[in-house]
């Protein structure tokens, strides 16, 4: 039994949710800021640029912080400048959604790459202004015809007389414009060719092999050009920058640091508890956004949920997230009810509602499409029962009526108090009754038969009992008709009495045996006797 209760519990309850582990987990990874480590930043520049690394060198740590040094996370950091440097034909396309920092990350790492600020491009898109880029970085005619290079193609011109030297173009906002419109045909179409060349005016203009190209767009909806894979084809693969918790909690620690943190807002970093929380509630709201929704609905961790880590501020904290996914129109706005499930998990300390064994099958059953035929099966099977219970016990309180009659009858036969004439008739009344509610088949058929099968037992018991009592009061007329019992004839009486004793109900046999015993006693005495009918 204990067994049994240990495996229902089980199967019962709720699995911590994986997303409350990672949570976790990440409380218990560095999380560090570029500035936070000169000396990795400094390796990482060295590596790029194949010198020898200096402990104490902060030319890496000074190039990065153009125009001035921002919260970046080191490791993801890390990650998209060996991005950059390592692309594909020195291509690619950097996403991320708001607030994830891709365009300050891309652009310090596309620095850092190129070694020099002096050889990066960068080009910032608004929309509508696609011709206007087209002409001042890609080039036009002018007045006598003649083809006037643009920006970038006055640096693949630098690029060609500094083969050795990295140069980068860094166009951020590119989903704002079209960018076909902005390379222009020749150059578009080059792109997408294994050695890229394109003949404007009376030039051929190739890619250069020293130059890099990092396009920055945004993740989602909100961009004039949505890429696909003619985009990435010609402007390389696409990197996709997440959301940074890592990020997320450096930044809160540095606020301690600083102390710019109200006596609440400090409370809540230093109880790791309270930030484990903040933590899981940034992870989950991105997991909702991101199942329902689409990557690009995410929210970064630059956004202003950063700022609201106690659990006080969780109100404003849905309320935010709420005009951040409405104001992209969704199909299915998001309702606060929706944060239903992410409160309870943190409430059960991180067993996440509806992951029981139970639960998990009717969501299996759900997923699959089968839930509704199940349900329609077991709620037949269910309304079945309860009619047949209803019927079962609609007939069972009827035989209980009838066989508490028939017994009553066959009592008050035993006791005398009915005739045994009386007794077999309203046997016979209550035998009729039942057949008339087997043909209307409120009884069904097996059970009628065993019921009156009943009441010819108890039928046939009262004939029996009525005829050993008549043979009885015959021997005990034929022996008195002297009106002498003699010994002999009292002994025969006692003999019949006792083998019809079990055969007749016990008070026709005490009234039999008391009429024996006082006409044996009496012998002069004349006593007539007869039936106690």
């Amino acid at each position: 039994m204990a067994a049994i209760l240990f495996l229902l519990w089980l199967g019962c309850r709720n699995q911590p949710d994986p997303v409350w582990i990672e949570s976790g987990r990440l409380m218990r990874m560095p999380s560090v800021l570029i500035a936070d480590v000169p000396d990795s930043l400094q390796n990482l520049y060295c590596q790029l640029h194949r010198r020898s690394f200096r402990p104490g060198d902060t030319t890496a740590l000074h190039l990065v912080s153009q125009p001035s040094l921002s919260n970046i996370e080191w490791t993801a950091f890390q990650k998209m400048t060996r991005a950059i440097a390592g692309a594909d034909k020195r291509r690619i396309v950097v996403s991320g959604v708001t607030g994830t920092g891709a365009t300050k990350q891309a652009k310090r790492a596309s620095t850092l790459v190129a070694g020099d600020p002096s050889r990066v491009l960068q080009i910032d898109c608004a929309p509508a202004f696609d011709l206007e880029y087209h002409k001042k970085y890609i080039g036009q005619d002018n007045e006598k015809g003649q083809f006037v290079p643009g920006e970038l193609l006055q640096m693949w011109k630098k690029c060609e007389a500094q083969p050795d030297l990295p140069f980068i173009a860094v166009i951020d906002n590119f989903d704002k414009i079209n960018p076909e419109t902005f390379w222009g045909p020749a150059l578009w179409e080059a792109l997408s060719s294994k050695n890229p060349e394109a003949e404007i005016g009376d030039q051929t203009y190739r890619f250069p092999k020293n130059f890099y190209l990092v396009s920055i767009t945004h993740l989602g909806p909100g961009s004039q050009v949505e890429f696909n894979e003619e985009h990435f084809k010609r402007l390389g693969k696409q990197y996709v920058l997440d959301p940074n918790p890592l990020e997320l909690l450096a930044v809160m620690r540095l606020m301690q640091q600083k102390n710019d943190l109200t006596p609440q807002q400090a409370k809540a970093v230093r109880d790791v508890a309270e930030t484990r929380r903040f933590l899981y509630y940034f992870l989950k709201i991105n997991q909702l956004l991101r199942t329902r929704y689409g990557e690009g609905y995410q929210m970064g961790q630059g956004t202003g949920l950063r700022e609201l880590f106690c659990d006080s501020d969780r109100t404003e904290l849905k309320q935010i997230v709420l005009n951040h996914l409405n104001a992209l129109k969704p199909d299915n706005p998001l309702e606060l009810d929706d944060f239903d499930d992410i409160d309870q998990t943190i409430e059960d300390e991180g067993l996440q509602p509806g992951t029981n064994f139970m639960a998990r099958q009717i969501q299996y059953l759900h997923d699959t499409g089968y839930f509704v035929e199940i349900t329609m099966v077991a709620t037949t099977a269910l309304l079945t029962a309860l009619v047949g219970w209803w019927v079962f016990r609609r007939r069972e309180q009827l035989i209980r009526y009838y066989g508490e009659q028939a017994r009553e009858v066959y009592d008050r036969f035993e006791k005398q108090l009915e005739s045994a004439e009386g007794a077999a008739r309203r046997l016979e009344d209550i035998k009729n009754e039942v057949d008339a509610l087997v043909l209307k088949r409120k009884l069904g058929y097996t059970e009628g038969l065993y019921f009156l099968a009943f009441i010819e037992d108890k039928v046939k018991r009262i004939e029996f009992a009525r005829n050993v009592s008549e043979n009885f009061l015959e021997l005990f007329n034929a022996f008195m008709e002297d009106n002498v019992l003699t010994e002999g004839e009292y002994l025969k009486l006692k003999q019949f009495l006792q083998s019809i004793r079990h055969k007749i109900p016990v008070e026709s046999y005490e009234a039999f045996h008391r009429k024996v015993e006082d006409t044996y006693a009496s012998p002069d005495t004349l006593k007539s006797f007869t039936s106690t009918e």
